[in-house]
């Protein structure tokens, strides 16, 4: 009859310092903490000052953003801006160049370009405004019917003529006064009338106004300008 081995009992040490027995089946033996890798914590420390540098430079360039006045559509020198000529567009900082702030674009409204202001640029505090008439000057307001002012652009500063027309010869002065267009010309909604503003000789501006209030002025636009 075979021998039946006996079970392996299980090994026991005993502390030769303070004689406690330790077995190979005790907790301390079987949990040991996990030691970490110093690869990641330095990524993950690396991540953490990278992420809190974007959020400080995100924050910096929002602090440092302004919303000012951009041009919506080209409008020629001495044309008056409209509302929807213009809108906000947000930049970040742009030391040197001169803009004018967007809760002022209201205040642009009505206002002449003093220069040409191209579509997509910033409006600049001096490219708008209102013309200063020269001394002894004064301007004064058209409204044309079509073939009494000439097609074409006629942007500030454009030389013209203002003709006195009538069918009666006998009652006809022949003035002739040289002007200089304020307001560049714009079509009316019924699509052919416009309305200009010209700069004329003070001495002339009543007589001039009375014309055009019976509609017998004509636009001539004098060679070279």
């Amino acid at each position: 009859m075979a021998s039946r081995s006996p079970k392996s009992a299980p090994v026991v040490e005993r502390s030769e310092r303070s004689g406690a027995v330790r077995s190979e089946h005790s907790p301390t033996a079987a949990h040991l903490r996990p030691r970490r890798s110093p690869r990641l914590v330095a990524a993950g420390v690396l991540m953490a000052c990278l992420g809190g540098l974007g959020a400080a430079l995100a924050f910096q360039e929002a602090a440092h953003s302004n919303q000012v006045v951009v041009m919506q559509r080209t409008i020629p020198r001495g044309v008056e801006i409209k509302a929807t000529d213009v809108s906000v567009v947000t930049i970040g900082p742009a030391p040197g160049v001169r803009t004018v702030p967007a809760e002022r674009l209201q205040s642009l409204v009505g206002q002449q370009a003093l220069v040409d202001l191209p579509a997509g640029s910033l409006v600049a505090e001096s490219s708008v405004g209102r013309t200063q008439l020269p001394k002894g000057m004064s301007q004064l307001g058209l409204k044309l019917v079509a073939g009494r002012v000439p097609n074409g652009e006629l942007p500030a500063g454009t030389r013209l003529q203002l003709v006195e027309i009538t069918s009666d010869k006998s009652q006809s002065t022949g003035l002739v006064v040289d002007a200089e267009v304020v307001l560049a010309p714009d079509l009316m909604p019924d699509g052919s009338t416009r309305t200009m503003d010209v700069a004329v000789p003070e001495a002339q501006a009543h007589r001039l106004a009375d014309l055009a209030a019976r509609d017998l002025l004509s636009v001539v636009r004098q060679a070279g300008s």
